[in-house]
């Protein structure tokens, strides 16, 4: 099958979002292009091998990425397989980097921008434009406005100075690049001078957004801060003040813990006083509530024992006598609630033995 066939039949695939399909035929294509093809359809291959390789390079994890379907070795790094693909291009497709057709070395330094690759993307144009021969100088320097050499050329030129160099922060070299340039037009100079300024304004703006947004976040994070200190210290006087509000309440309580103690013991002294005083009080009523005084009972007893006395000297003892004598005895002891006394028993005692033996002599 002939490159171009398969050239078809990989773009369909392409198209068709098939890419492994499309990937391996194109490699096919790729190496059943002959020296004799003609120069489109070398060109259409390549370009269409570079469209499918970044596709897969753009939308595959890089670990995830069969280097087969890409032709070329494995690689460690995304780097690594960005120069590898160039060498095939550039080395295999046309044999040196100064043969190679500048849209595509365009179209290897735009996928290298959109992979982030910048130094590789770098290097491939510098390369490029070190590898063209005096003759391609020289034609482009003689048909500057209107010849597809120029414009590669060209569009080479606005993606080293207007896209990679602007992205790595090299204005200055790219301001050099053209400033020494012989072969582009003063109008093509100016409009990538205004690129370049564009690019260095936008970056100085994102630097400057970049450099705010710091700002604010470190005034963000000492705000914070200074709140976390200030919280810390609210937290600290709060505790001081409930442990010294605790002390307070707890000498507060312990005070009137005493007081009520103190108050408990004296009102405890006077009511036991008081008990004491009824019990004194109730012992001396229940001993002689209603007794006559000391003296006179004393008296009252002394006067019985003398008219004892003189019953017995006179040896006579009447019925009336001794009725008499009880009745004087109840009338001394009348009121009397306690038991007799030890003396006034003796008496009675007495009295009884003296009853008896004059009742005994009378009855002699």
């Amino acid at each position: 099958m002939s490159a171009t066939a398969l050239y078809d039949k990989a773009f369909r695939s392409y198209l068709l979002t098939k890419y492994t399909p499309a990937a391996n035929t194109c490699l096919k294509a790729i190496a059943a292009l002959k020296s004799d093809d003609q120069d489109s359809t070398r060109l259409n291959i390549w370009t269409l091998y570079l469209n499918i390789t970044s596709t897969l390079l753009v939308n595959t994890p890089f670990l995830g990425i069969n280097m087969k379907l890409l032709g070329v070795p494995p690689a460690n790094s995304m780097e690594q397989v960005c120069r590898s693909i160039w060498h095939k291009v550039s080395t295999e497709g046309y044999g040196n980097v100064g043969n190679t057709d500048a849209r595509l070395v365009s179209a290897c330094i735009a996928m290298n921008i959109e992979l982030d690759q910048l130094v590789v993307a770098r290097s491939i144009a510098e390369e490029w434009f070190a590898s063209l021969s005096d003759e391609v100088m020289d034609h482009i320097s003689a048909n500057r406005e209107q010849d597809q050499v120029t414009e590669g050329y060209n569009k080479v030129v606005e993606l080293y100075v207007g896209r990679t160099l602007p992205r790595m922060h090299d204005f200055e070299s790219a301001n050099t690049f053209l400033d020494y340039n012989s072969v582009l037009t003063d109008t093509k100079k100016k409009a990538f001078k205004d690129i370049i300024a564009q690019e260095q304004a936008s970056v100085e703006t994102e630097r400057q957004k970049k450099i705010q947004i710091e700002k604010e976040l470190e005034e963000k994070k000492k705000e914070e801060e200074r709140l976390l200190i200030e919280e810390a210290k609210r937290i600290e006087q709060e505790k001081l003040a409930q442990e010294k509000q605790r002390l307070e309440e707890e000498e507060e309580q312990t005070r009137k813990a005493s007081a009520e103690a103190e108050k408990a013991a004296e009102t405890a002294e006077k009511d036991t006083s008081k008990q004491e005083k009824n019990i004194a009080t109730t012992s001396r009523s229940v001993m002689s509530p209603s007794s006559p005084p000391q003296q006179p009972r004393q008296h009252q007893q002394t006067m019985v024992q003398k008219w004892m006395n003189q019953i017995t000297s006179k040896g006579a003892t009447t019925s009336g006598a001794i009725l008499i004598l009880i009745f004087a005895l109840f009338a001394l002891l009348r009121g009397q609630r306690g038991r007799l006394s030890v003396a006034l028993q003796g008496l009675m005692n007495k009295l009884w033995q003296t009853i008896k033996m004059g009742t005994k002599v009378t009855y002699m």
